[in-house]
């Protein structure tokens, strides 16, 4: 390898550790953004999705839960862009290992990461594409698929959570807190064996009306609140990834520059090397005159 074929590699190391810095830096700030934010509301929307579970287990008893159009849908949140290491690929593998073998549900995939997968592997047969302007929707884009999610009687959201900054998980999230009802309250306090029951409650305004207003608004308030996590780990993840590429790209800077300078170093001795052959030939030259 040439001296400028050496150098061309360690300008293009150079450039690679500046991106993966940059990149870092800005994956820091925004995690310092929107981490305290994200996790003080992770408890916050767990009591929301208990309560919105309750409202739906009143509505069973009473008889006056709304029946929707279609039963079930999944979505999976992937990202429009690259950079973000193994999480989207761990995500879609979660997703796909969960829903294969489910043949009575919907299935949205939502970013250009998630479709240009499965556009490739062939392993959904039916799934309907959406890609959004942004990773976070905007307030238009985000009524449109809450109105979308208004639909089915239940919608689970695939997406990636924030466990620690070296440790994103893929879940998924029940956002019209189906699950929880039919596991908390509606096998164990509508089975007639069981003493136990719901705790008797006066609604105000009646039960229809908040209900209606579980199934607008805090539908609007969950389905956000799924974006915002899969966006601080997918952010998380990007940092990991650049801090590792920032490494990498150290330790090929110094590889070249070791190869740098044994090639100028060969180059100087065999400048030597030509330099004594001519005074060795000059001295012979003048021995023979």
């Amino acid at each position: 390898m040439t001296i400028k074929e050496i150098e061309e590699n360690l300008e293009e190391g150079q450039s690679l550790k500046s991106i993966a810095q940059a990149y870092s830096e800005i994956a820091n700030l925004k995690i310092k953004r929107i981490r305290n934010e994200v996790e003080r509301n992770r408890l916050f929307f767990d009591e929301i999705l208990k309560v919105y579970g309750l409202v739906k287990a009143f509505a069973i008893k009473k008889g006056v839960a709304l029946t929707k159009p279609k039963k079930r849908l999944y979505i999976l949140l992937t990202s429009n862009y690259r950079f973000y290491g193994n999480i989207n690929s761990a995500l879609i593998k979660y997703f796909v290992g969960s829903t294969r073998e489910l043949k009575d549900a919907d299935k949205i995939i939502l970013g250009k990461g998630g479709i240009n997968f499965f556009k490739a592997s062939k392993l959904l047969p039916n799934y309907q594409e959406i890609i959004l302007n942004e990773d976070i929707p905007t307030s238009v884009e985000l009524n449109t698929l809450v109105n979308l999610c208004g639909l089915y009687n239940q919608v689970l959201v695939f997406h990636a959570k924030l466990k620690s900054l070296l440790n994103q998980a893929a879940t998924f999230t029940d956002i019209t807190a189906v699950s929880l009802y039919l596991r908390e309250f509606y096998t164990r306090s509508f089975n007639p064996k069981k003493k136990e029951g719901l705790i008797n409650f006066i609604f105000e305004p009646e039960l229809v009306k908040i209900l209606k207003f579980f199934d607008s608004q805090i539908l609007t308030l969950l389905l956000e609140q799924t974006f915002l996590e899969s966006e601080l780990s997918r952010t998380a993840s990007r940092f990991i990834s650049m801090d590792y590429a920032e490494t990498e790209a150290n330790k090929f800077i110094k590889q070249y520059e070791k190869l740098q300078s044994f090639a100028i170093r060969n180059q100087q001795n065999l400048a030597i090397l030509e330099n004594f052959a001519g005074m060795l030939a000059v001295r012979k030259r003048k021995f023979i005159i």
